[in-house]
């Protein structure tokens, strides 16, 4: 079916905006975090209401055309060229329940619209690292955020989700309800429906004790061997990484960071100061850093302790969890990738894992990698406009030092389009893989879903 044809069937299905590639307007609808993904659909939804999402899963099911939801597009791994695509931006709203300690938040709405929501009650919702962040997508894909270490992944706390399958339409989901699709939808990432909204827990957290101590290229060395060594026995209040940078020349960064390779170590607590400090003192006594961001913060400015890029850009990016380390992997690490080598990386990271991340949730789900001690994160991002091919090579060089320790569960927020197609595969033990391999043949028979 050719695009205007699929147009006029999803009209007359009901679906209020109907784009196509090239349309005015349809740059904007599709305008997504990662700005490497290229759009070439057969049709665009620009989805005002659930009623266009029923109609659109309605239409794309009887006409067998394949389907995929877009929010803000952090976490697409490769360009759309057939199909539907639906864009839920327009759909976000959050709905909070002070006396439930609950908020109802819509597809399309961040974690940057949950916070302005919540903390003017004293209440807050498990966040990732980037508040930018599409909340319905984190959520499907498990959700480890700053504080991750003591409250598990943010999708160990949703109560319910409201979604449209093509087998069954659209269903509320819950442990008492469709428990099976309730498994899959927090942890199984996609092809289980299209998620319009999630219920989710509010903890009463109003302050953090967190932000970054970034340290000179020169002691690199030391002080990733250090961290490493340092946070896997933190309390579990307290989660820390760190990430090697290779800074621009922004002017919006600090001088002391302007254009320089640096350790970032970052840390989040939920202790009070004096406990906080005392646990960052080992990593201080290394050497005075360049600049020291650790303070007691509102929740609400957590995003800035990892300082994650907010604006959209190219993006090249691949995960691995990783078993404990020892400090032969850490000087593999360093040998391939540090500060020395001349190679197009922006940030390699090292999140320490554990805690109540390694136990299963009150309500299972389907979230893989909790055995996970540790997660690498690699992005390189565009800088001097260098050539994509090259910026996949460098973060495939240092997935490859690190894989004599590899863990036999990804995390699937963090794999990316750098990631090999086994990796990608990897992010579900062969038990849970076999569980959403039903769940999804039942909700989506003909596999339309992406």
């Amino acid at each position: 079916m050719n695009g205007s044809a699929l147009a006029s069937v999803l009209r007359q299905a009901g679906v209020s905006r109907v784009l196509q590639p090239g349309d005015s307007g349809a740059d904007a609808t599709l305008g997504v975090f990662d700005t490497s993904i290229v759009f070439t659909p057969d049709a665009i939804v620009a989805a005002s209401s659930i009623a266009d999402v029923e109609a659109t899963v309605t239409a794309a099911q009887r006409e067998s055309v394949p389907l995929l939801a877009v929010g803000t597009g952090h976490g697409l791994l490769g360009n759309v060229s057939e199909g539907i695509v639906l864009a839920t931006r327009e759909l976000a709203s959050v709905t909070v329940d002070v006396d439930a300690r609950t908020a109802r938040v819509t597809a399309g709405a961040t974690w940057t619209d949950v916070l302005d929501a919540t903390t003017p009650h004293g209440l807050a919702g498990l966040c990732g690292s980037a508040p930018g962040v599409g909340v319905i997508s984190y959520l499907l894909g498990g959700g480890l955020g700053p504080i991750a270490r003591e409250y598990g992944f943010s999708a160990d706390h949703v109560r319910s989700l409201e979604v449209v399958t093509p087998a069954h339409g659209a269903l509320t989901v819950s442990a008492e309800q469709h428990p099976e699709l309730f498994w899959a939808l927090r942890g199984g990432k996609s092809g289980l429906g299209i998620v319009v909204a999630v219920t989710i827990d509010l903890l009463p957290i109003t302050t953090l004790y967190g932000g970054g101590l970034y340290f000179a290229a020169e002691i690199v060395h030391d002080v990733l061997h250090a961290v490493v060594d340092w946070a896997p026995g933190l309390p579990e209040a307290s989660t820390a990484s760190i990430a090697l940078l290779r800074l621009p020349p922004a002017p919006s960064l600090p001088e002391q960071l302007r254009g320089r390779s640096v350790a970032h170590v970052r840390y989040a607590s939920t202790q009070d100061a004096a406990a906080a400090e005392a646990e960052l003192a080992p990593i201080r006594r290394i050497a005075t850093p360049l600049v020291d961001t650790t303070r007691s913060l509102p929740y609400s400015e957590i995003g800035t302790i990892h300082g994650d890029p907010s604006t959209p850009m190219p993006v090249m990016s691949g995960g691995l969890a990783l078993q404990p380390l020892a400090a032969a992997h850490v000087d593999a690490l360093l040998d391939a990738v540090g500060p020395d080598r001349d190679i197009p990386l922006s940030a390699i990271e090292l999140r320490a894992l554990g805690g109540a991340l390694a136990r299963p949730a009150a309500e299972p789900n389907a979230v893989g990698g909790r055995d996970a001690a540790w997660n690498l994160f690699v992005s390189a991002e565009p800088h001097g406009g260098t050539d994509p091919d090259d910026r996949r090579a460098s973060v495939r060089t240092a997935i490859g030092a690190m894989s004599d320790v590899r863990g036999p569960v990804n995390l699937v927020n963090f794999v990316g389009k750098a990631n090999d197609n086994a990796e990608v595969d990897a992010c579900w033990s062969s038990d849970q893989a076999r569980r959403l391999g039903t769940v999804r043949e039942s909700a989506d028979p003909l596999g339309i879903l992406s």
